[in-house]
C-alpha cells in the first residue's frame, strides 16, 4: 500500500502487460510501478528501476 501511496496508483492507472506465461507476469503500472508476479527470474531492463520490495514470488520497483 506504501508503494501505491507513494507512486499515486489508484484503480484508474494505466496497465501495460510485459510479459505473461505460466509462472510469470510483469507489468508496469502508471508508468511509475513495475512488478512481477511468479517462480521465474525477471527483473526490469532500463537502469532507472529501484527494487522497492520483494518476497516469495513477488518483486515491486519504482522509478
Amino acid at each position: 500500500m506504501d508503494v501505491r501511496r507513494h507512486q499515486d496508483i489508484h484503480s484508474r492507472s494505466t496497465m501495460r502487460i510485459l510479459e505473461s506465461h505460466s509462472n510469470l507476469y510483469a507489468a508496469i503500472i502508471g508508468e511509475r510501478v513495475c512488478i512481477k508476479i511468479g517462480d521465474r527470474s525477471w527483473c526490469p531492463t532500463d537502469g532507472e528501476w529501484k527494487l522497492a520490495t520483494s518476497g516469495t514470488r513477488y518483486a515491486v520497483w519504482c522509478r
